[in-house]
């Protein structure tokens, strides 16, 4: 009851806004300007950088793992061991609803219990991990 290989990986896209985005805007009040007199040039706010012209979304891989093989149906918590490759990598894991609040599983092996609202969860690698190994120790039901 051992994934020995991950399957292929999914890539999920997620964009960072842009700066500015949920802020107020600041408004100046306007002077009025004595006749005769040129129009002040214009103010340059420097404190805030352009925006940048082309903004690359920020690729997340995401690897589905395949939980309904191993456990039943009715299962709402398993309790899982998690090898991960190389030992000081990061394997996040989270079903579909939970992608804010994964378990997060530290090499090189760390058990912990993960929710369950489905057959399928899914896989992050970060901190330089290139592979996982999912042991299935025990599960609840209602």
């Amino acid at each position: 009851m051992i994934d020995m290989h991950p399957p292929p990986a999914y890539i999920q896209i997620a964009q960072k806004p842009p700066p500015g985005v949920g802020q107020p805007l600041q408004l100046v009040p306007s002077q009025p300007q004595p006749s005769g007199a040129p129009p002040p040039p214009p103010a340059v706010d420097q404190s805030r950088p352009p925006p940048p012209v082309d903004v690359e979304p920020e690729r997340i891989e995401v690897t589905p793992l395949d939980v309904g093989r191993y456990l039943p149906p009715t299962a709402l918590y398993a309790t899982i061991i998690v090898t991960v490759v190389p030992p000081t990598g990061t394997v996040e894991i989270y079903v579909p609803g939970s992608e804010d609040t994964p378990v997060i599983f530290k090499g090189p092996k760390t058990a912990g219990e993960i929710r369950l609202n489905g057959p399928t969860a899914y896989v992050r690698l970060k901190n330089g991990a290139t592979s996982y190994e999912v042991e299935y120790l025990s599960w609840r039901e209602p």
